[in-house]
């Protein structure tokens, strides 16, 4: 896969992906009493879970990135 093609997946599919993510996240909560009735917590996780994913992912590409960058200087 070339440079392009992961640039459109990226601009594609992560918009189609968080709409998904938030229609099940909304469906979820309409169809279950006990996320209604705790819906700060269920928010909050909600809202957790994907940054979480994030934050790891581009931690661990940044350092993969370095590694490779030290490696190929020295």
């Amino acid at each position: 896969m070339d440079d392009n093609d992961k640039m459109a997946v990226l601009i594609i599919g992560i918009p189609v992906a968080g709409l998904i993510y938030c229609g099940v996240g909304i469906a979820t909560m309409m169809s279950s009493p006990w996320l209604r009735d705790h819906a700060l917590l269920a928010g909050g996780t909600f809202t957790l879970v994907p940054f979480i994913s994030f934050a790891a992912l581009w931690t661990r590409s940044s350092a993969r990135f370095y590694r490779d960058k030290d490696k190929n200087q020295g």
